[in-house]
């Protein structure tokens, strides 16, 4: 009989961990507020205790988890403070991104992001998730132009830190509107070398999702008052 193979890496581990752990939040498996115990997530996850102390170390860092002393680890709570405080960062980041990328913005890199965007486009249509890294590729394929190795790497935090407010306001509202999709309005925008149109479809692209959060939230808060 074969011999067993060697046990993973604690790196291995833990970072297993972190990423079945981070996906779980985004998706909404432990929405905002709940607790994360460790017993229950050694279980959940077949790991080790310090696995899921590390792993909800590296997502305190990226403010998707909160740790109170004497009473554990939770899921960070949405909150529209933070909400409206990291969308206005992106804002000034991207269009930065998008200035700094416009040189290198040719014709054929446009084509090319314009086919990734199709592909979102249909998969958008036939509700399937993985439109959510296509959406992704849409954006970094500008952004990674800007040769900023350090704004591109500031994007990618706070792109991951807003990944379940793009989820959720996705569930409230159609991803890619037929009438205005504002994917495609910066495409056009940059094929027609208007940066400040360019710049202004980014803008919108942001605060849509932003304002989507604002209006569940309200809503939400009405019909508790009620």
């Amino acid at each position: 009989m074969a011999s067993p193979g060697p046990d993973p890496a604690p790196t291995s581990r833990v970072d297993s961990a972190y990423r079945k752990l981070r996906e779980a939040i985004i998706e909404g498996e432990y929405p905002p507020g709940s607790p994360l115990r460790h017993s229950e997530l050694t279980d959940a996850f077949g790991v080790s205790l310090i696995p899921i102390r590390e792993a909800i170390r590296k997502l305190e860092v990226e403010r998707l988890v909160d740790s109170v002393p004497n009473k554990g680890a939770r899921v960070a709570a949405i909150s529209l403070d933070d909400v409206d405080d990291v969308y206005q960062t992106r804002i000034a980041l991207e269009t930065e991104a998008l200035r700094r990328a416009w040189p290198r913005l040719s014709v054929e890199v446009v084509e090319g992001i314009s086919e990734t965007r199709e592909r979102m486009v249909e998969r958008v249509r036939r509700d399937d998730e993985t439109f959510y890294e296509l959406h992704r590729r849409v954006h970094f394929e500008i952004y990674e132009r800007s040769e900023s190795p350090w704004l591109v790497h500031l994007i990618e935090i706070l792109w991951s830190h807003t990944e379940r407010y793009r989820r959720l306001a996705a569930k409230l509202d159609s991803f890619v509107d037929e009438g205005s999709d504002l994917h495609g309005v910066i495409l056009e925008a940059i094929k027609a070398q208007d940066r400040d149109a360019a710049e202004e479809a980014l803008r919108n692209d942001l605060q849509r999702t932003a304002r989507l959060m604002f209006t569940a939230y309200q809503e939400q808060e009405t019909q508790a008052a009620g």
